[in-house]
This record gives C-alpha cells, sequence and structure tokens, in this order.
C-alpha cells in the first residue's frame, strides 16, 4: 500500500517555528542537518521555469552514444581523444556539434546541452544500475554487486513516467504515460525501471512496442463483441462499490483509477487518433524518418499533441547488444566507434530528432513540451581503451564520470551550453548535474514538487527524487 503527501513545508523564505524545533531533533529520524537544509533551499529556490511544460518527451538512446563524437567535441586534445569527427558549427553562437549532426546543428537555435552530466552508478560501470537510477531518480537496491539487473517486480520503486502520471495525470480521459519504440532491455531483464512499481498498475505505462512503420493495431482500445460501453460501465461502478462496502477504500481507489482511466480510453476519439500515423504526409513521415525510432518519434509528437503527459521514446536495440549495420542497431560502441556512428547510428538519429523538434516549434508546442535526449552514460574519452574489460579496435567503452544531454523546450531557453567537460571530455569542469538533478528539473518543469514523498512496501517515506536539485540555470 502507499499513500502520497504534499509538501510538509510552507513554500516561503523563512522556516516556521516548528521546523526550526525540529532541527535538533533530524539525527533521529535520519535526516542530518545539510539534507535539511538542503530541501529548504529547493523551497526558497527561484521559480524559473517552474511549470511551464505540459508535456515531456524523453528520448531514451539506451546503450549509450559516444559524447565527445556528438556533443562535446574536443579538435585540440590528441588524436586518440579527439577521434575522427571534426566539430560544425550551430545556429547556436558558440555551440559546436559533431559532424555527423548537420541536421541537428541547424536546429541548434531550438535546444540547449548540458555537458557535465555526471555519476557514479552502484557496481562496476555496466549498463542496469545506470539505466535504474536514470529511469527512477533512486540508487539500486535490487542489483546484483556488479550492477547487473534484475527482474523488475512490484517491489521497484516507480519510473519518472508514473509519477508524473500520478502527480500530474492527463486530463479529458487521454493517456498519462505512454513508451513506444521498444523496451528497456539490459541482458535478459525487460523492462528495468519503467514500470509504476509499488504504486501499482494503475500508473504504469501504456506500451506501443510495434514497428510504427507497419499499421499499429489498436485492439486495446476496442470492446469485445459481445460488450457495450454502457455494460462495462456498470460493470465499473458494480465493482467500485463492492469495495467500497469492504471498508478497503485504497484498493477501491487503485480499482476505481485503473477502471476509469481504461474506460475513457476506449471511451477517448482523440487519444486513439494519436495512433494513426497514417493520417499524417509522406512529407511529414519523411521529415522524421521511415524507421522504427523515426515513426516513434512521430508518435510521440502526436501523443503529447492529444494530451499526453509523459511519453518515453527508447531506442530499439538493447543496452549491451553489439552494434550493427542499419538503423536499429546498438549504441554500445565497444569497438568500430567511428564507421557504426558516421553510416548507421548518426545519420537516423539527426533526421529524426531535429525533425522532432522543428515540427514541434512549428506546431508551436515546442514551448510547453520538454523534449530530453540522454543515454544512460557516456562513452570513453580515450578510443581503444577498456574500462570494463570490453573494447575492440577503434572503440570507445563506458564513461559514467561524463557525457552530454540534449534539453529543449518546457522553459528551457535554447541555443545555450550548461556546463562544460574538461579538456578530455574526461571529467565536469564546471557545474557538474547528476541524473537526479535531470529528473528534478524535469519535475520542476512540469510543476510537481520533488520534495513530495509517498511510502514504499514496508511503509518508509520516500521522496519523489532521492536527492537533487532543478539546474534552474537552464530556463
Amino acid at each position: 500500500m502507499f499513500s502520497i503527501h504534499g509538501s510538509a513545508g510552507r513554500m516561503c523564505d523563512t522556516a516556521s517555528r516548528r521546523e526550526l524545533l525540529t532541527v535538533g531533533g533530524l539525527s533521529l529520524i535520519g535526516l542530518s542537518l545539510p539534507a535539511f537544509l538542503r530541501q529548504r533551499n529547493l523551497h526558497a529556490a527561484p521559480t524559473a521555469g517552474r511549470g511551464a511544460a505540459e508535456s515531456v518527451i524523453l528520448v531514451y538512446l539506451q546503450g549509450s552514444p559516444s559524447h565527445i563524437d556528438l556533443y562535446d567535441p574536443k579538435p585540440a586534445a590528441p588524436a586518440e581523444i579527439r577521434g575522427e569527427f571534426q566539430p560544425i558549427a550551430t545556429r547556436a553562437p558558440g555551440m559546436f556539434l559533431g559532424e555527423v549532426l548537420p541536421l541537428l546543428a541547424g536546429q541548434a537555435q531550438h535546444f540547449s546541452l548540458i555537458r557535465s552530466m555526471s555519476v557514479k552508478p552502484k557496481g562496476l560501470r555496466n549498463h542496469g544500475s545506470a539505466i535504474y537510477m536514470l529511469m527512477t531518480g533512486t540508487d539500486p537496491a535490487n542489483f546484483s554487486s556488479t550492477g547487473l539487473a534484475v527482474p523488475p517486480s512490484r517491489d521497484d520503486l516507480p519510473s519518472v513516467g508514473s509519477i508524473v502520471a500520478r502527480q500530474r495525470p492527463s486530463v479529458s480521459s487521454g493517456l498519462s504515460y505512454v513508451a513506444v519504440c521498444g523496451p528497456v532491455k539490459e541482458g535478459k531483464e525487460i523492462g528495468v525501471g519503467q514500470s509504476a512499481g509499488i504504486l501499482g498498475a494503475a500508473y504504469d505505462p501504456f506500451t506501443m512496442y510495434d514497428d510504427p512503420t507497419q499499421p499499429l493495431k489498436l485492439e486495446a482500445f476496442a470492446l469485445p463483441g459481445d460488450m457495450t460501453l454502457d455494460r462495462l460501465q456498470s460493470r465499473v461502478d458494480l465493482r467500485a462499490n463492492i469495495d467500497r462496502q469492504r471498508d478497503s477504500a485504497k484498493t477501491a481507489a487503485t480499482f476505481d483509477t485503473y477502471y476509469e482511466r481504461a474506460l475513457g480510453l476506449v471511451q477517448s476519439h482523440r487519444a486513439v487518433q494519436a495512433f494513426r500515423l497514417n493520417e499524417e504526409s509522406d512529407a511529414i513521415r519523411d521529415r522524421y524518418g521511415r524507421t522504427r525510432f523515426g515513426q516513434s518519434c512521430l508518435l510521440a509528437r502526436r501523443l503529447v499533441e492529444a494530451g499526453t503527459r509523459f511519453v518515453q521514446v527508447t531506442w530499439p536495440a538493447r543496452s549491451d547488444d553489439e552494434p550493427v549495420p542499419g538503423p536499429d542497431g546498438s549504441w554500445d560502441t565497444h569497438r568500430n566507434n567511428f564507421p557504426t556512428l558516421r553510416e548507421h547510428r548518426c545519420p537516423y538519429y539527426d533526421r529524426t530528432l531535429s525533425g522532432l523538434i522543428s515540427d514541434l516549434a512549428e506546431r508551436g508546442l515546442l514551448e510547453k513540451t520538454l523534449v530530453v535526449a540522454v543515454g544512460e552514460f557516456g562513452r570513453s574519452p580515450k578510443i581503444g581503451v577498456a574500462t570494463t574489460d570490453n573494447v575492440g579496435p577503434g572503440g570507445r567503452d563506458h564513461w559514467p564520470e561524463c557525457y552530454s544531454c540534449l534539453i529543449a523546450g518546457g522553459g528551457v531557453r535554447p541555443g545555450q551550453v550548461y556546463g562544460e567537460s574538461d579538456r578530455f571530455g574526461a571529467w565536469p569542469k564546471s557545474n557538474p548535474v547528476h541524473p537526479f538533478d535531470l529528473i528534478t528539473t524535469i519535475y520542476h518543469a512540469l510543476g510537481i514538487d520533488p520534495a513530495t514523498e509517498y511510502h514504499d512496501s514496508l511503509n518508509r517515506p520516500r521522496r519523489l527524487v532521492e536527492h537533487g536539485q532543478p539546474v534552474l540555470g537552464l530556463f
């Protein structure tokens, strides 16, 4: 069972008498004075960008692209670090990208870059724990000592999308949290950090992993042949009444939430229409690219246009798959980094993400839609040097110490670079940003208080984000 509470503190710049009297006993409940002051500072922080976003599109690049080769070129570094690609100027003064992203360079007036992302995942430098941290805003407690994933369960903490669905549900019977393109996959485990976990199935994502280059199957929105909407509504009402008579308010609330939303989706023409990609012109579909990833990003645009609050587009290849030719291979370039990026990954990614950003901007949706494109970490600055005993000729290994994130819309000031890496792209030089800070920034943009608490399966209070501050310098 769980409960969600608003913040107990007041949104003001002075401590209440009760707060001050409580400070002396903070250590007794596991909250240190620095943590107390950090939470106070969060409440007292300026409100730049707060609540500017109505929707979020999270473009998750599982497998993690090389930050140096895409977003943070180092032309003055030695050849074994700077690599084969040259920097190119963009539409944003002073911002340079790798030569493999020419279309995004032409859209840089609409987005910003964070070049100082940094994290130390639990265990070894593997994908699993870094993915879980990025997707949930908490350190993994249920991973192996080497950071490998275990099967997802209802004991997991909720994903960012699930928190958004709970705290800011979609209006007008729309979808609150949708996951498209492909599931998050780490090793043999599918769905790491994707579900609502202990919050219950009502806040799980609606998943559509069919190939959107083909007509999508919409049976999920159809009723069985012998069922009418009136009969379904009657069953919902009957079950809710039974639960209330059993004096099980929380169970009833969960049931009502889940089934009322399901009923609303069946009744909602707008939600169903978002999945009909054939209604888009050939020119728009070509603009995004006729790939699984490209059409999934187009679907994301249609979903936020229809009122969906949170859409996650996950790159279709597993995080630790070997890179292969074609549009759907992995970003995990332990070998052959440069030909893989030049010929296969970047042309498709560049077309699609630039198409998404420009399309949102032209439709007037970008101001209210926060777009975040990020992997779970970066790639090693020095080519061919192993950090995980798994790197081949011309490859870059895992590198969580420093990487980049593209962020646009939702109140973010465009055309800026936040943070800086050192001359080798190995460590943040200024303004380090933890993944938890990024998640806090997402909540901030949506107007969700990250200090909000819920109770886990052991009835322990949990914050929406384990720690972190919104990156206010972006707004």
